[in-house]
């Protein structure tokens, strides 16, 4: 059974010879479109079944919402999310309302995976390639939506990103043995990869160049355009992460808290290729080795 002190992905309980996953998560909307925050915030929920390598089973809505909001915004939220769990294959089973000041939307998700499938974000060793599956910057560049510094159009990709489920990456956790796995949401990429190196006893490189990042978000957050939760992410990891020879700039979207962000794997080197090809075959947004596990704790970020 799983405990808080884990940082696992999900809770779980052993049940019928395998895990019963469960977790939850739900936020305030990161763009102007109601389903498309409906479906952001429905994959993001699902992410962490998808890290631990299980499928979804069950969904429950959670939602707060302002009675002087026209309803249909709330039937549009809930439509997207529907069509996330729908694309999951889980059933939605419910859910509970209040009334709040500002709409907020997620799921709490009900998962299963069998004993000799389950990933956890332990386990990482020494050699072994790292892997991430979604670009880097959403955080940035909604930031700069809110601010009216670009449109929806104009980041169109990352918002298609954030409502692409995590289930192709999950589906090549399945097929390729992997040592461990986690998703990059709110503590960013760098903050995300320590709690793995942490939970694992060991430390990584990180080839910056590597590492895909949206377009505009370096340029964006150059100009301070970032959430308060990229300078709590740097704060919080504060020596753990040291940079040779990556200009700041270019190592801000490294802590950028992530929506709905792709699973950041450790592979055996020697099936890293195997492992980025069945992602790229089961149709993830990118699939690339950003670093490797070291000996040592801490990160240390390359160009």
């Amino acid at each position: 059974m799983s405990g808080m002190e884990t940082r696992d992905d999900a809770g779980y309980i052993p049940f019928g010879g395998g895990l019963l996953l469960q977790s939850v998560d739900f936020f305030t909307s990161i763009v102007d479109d109601p389903y498309r925050f409906g479906q952001i915030a429905a994959a993001n929920a699902l992410s962490d079944i998808y890290a631990m390598g299980g499928v979804p089973l069950t969904a429950m809505n959670l939602v707060a919402f302002p009675c002087s909001l026209d309803m249909s915004i709330l039937r549009d939220i809930l439509a997207g999310g529907q069509s996330k769990i729908d694309e999951s294959e889980a059933r939605l089973c419910g859910g509970h309302t209040i009334q709040d000041d500002e709409p907020k939307y997620g799921l709490s998700v009900t998962g299963f995976v069998e004993e000799d499938k389950v990933v956890r974000n332990a386990g990482a060793k020494v050699g072994d390639s790292l892997v991430l599956t979604k670009p880097l910057g959403v955080g940035i560049l909604t930031t700069a939506l809110k601010r009216d510094l670009v449109s929806e159009a104009e980041i169109e990709d990352a918002i298609e990103a954030a409502a692409t489920l995590n289930k192709a990456a999950a589906a090549a956790l399945r097929e390729v043995p992997v040592s461990a796995a986690t998703d990059v949401t709110g503590f960013g990429f760098l903050g995300h990869l320590s709690e793995m190196l942490e939970a694992s006893g060991v430390g990584a490189v990180v080839h910056r160049g590597n590492v895909p990042v949206w377009e505009r978000a370096i340029s964006l957050a150059a100009e301070g355009c970032y959430p308060g939760g990229l300078n709590a992410n740097q704060e919080y990891l504060g020596d753990k992460v040291l940079a040779d020879g990556v200009e700041t700039d270019y190592l801000l979207p490294l802590f950028d808290p992530q929506t709905s962000g792709g699973l950041l794997v450790a592979v055996p080197k020697e099936r890293s290729a195997e492992f980025v090809r069945a992602a790229e075959k089961h149709g993830t947004p990118v699939a690339i080795v950003v670093g490797e596990v070291v000996e040592g704790n801490g990160i240390l970020v390359t160009t």
